[in-house]
């Protein structure tokens, strides 16, 4: 994703959401450190526990994802982003394993939990209700860091 290429509405709400979430874990460098301690990590979202650890809390989910699911998830994405339609170019049994994988992650829910309790974290779903990967999700581990650094010191 291009940042730079959204409308101005979707960059200022991008931002003060993100903005946002990074007051709620101490600021713009704790949530910048979470990303980069998160891509050190070899396959994060596979971890037994359903919880990783970064410098200054973890992170923790509800429901085990298996590696079959993180591919196509993965996978998905990349369509997403390349053709902005998520079944594009896939037959009929592929659209189907992604409405599965849709379904099987939609109940998945993130909780960013810093050490600091004055801090008060938050969650965000894998899966919105209108059956999308969540922009949160992607930002936190799917795109690069830059593009959360572009969208953190966005001034509207």
């Amino acid at each position: 994703m291009k940042f730079k290429n959204l409308d101005k509405e979707t960059q200022t709400q991008l931002s003060l959401m993100l903005n946002e979430k990074a007051i709620q874990v101490g600021g713009k460098f704790n949530f910048l450190q979470i990303l980069e301690d998160i891509r050190s990590i070899k396959q994060p979202l596979l971890k037994k526990t359903n919880s990783l650890h970064y410098e200054s809390g973890k992170i923790k989910w509800n429901k085990a994802i298996f590696p079959d699911k993180v591919d196509l998830l993965f996978k998905t994405m990349k369509n997403i982003e390349m053709y902005q339609d998520m079944y594009k170019d896939l037959n009929p049994y592929k659209q189907k394993k992604v409405v599965n994988m849709l379904k099987t992650l939609k109940p998945v829910v993130f909780e960013i939990i810093p050490n600091d309790k004055e801090l008060d974290g938050f969650k965000f779903e894998l899966i919105t209700e209108n059956n999308e990967i969540s922009m949160l999700f992607k930002i936190i581990f799917f795109y690069n860091i830059g593009l959360a650094k572009e969208i953190l010191n966005h001034k509207s």
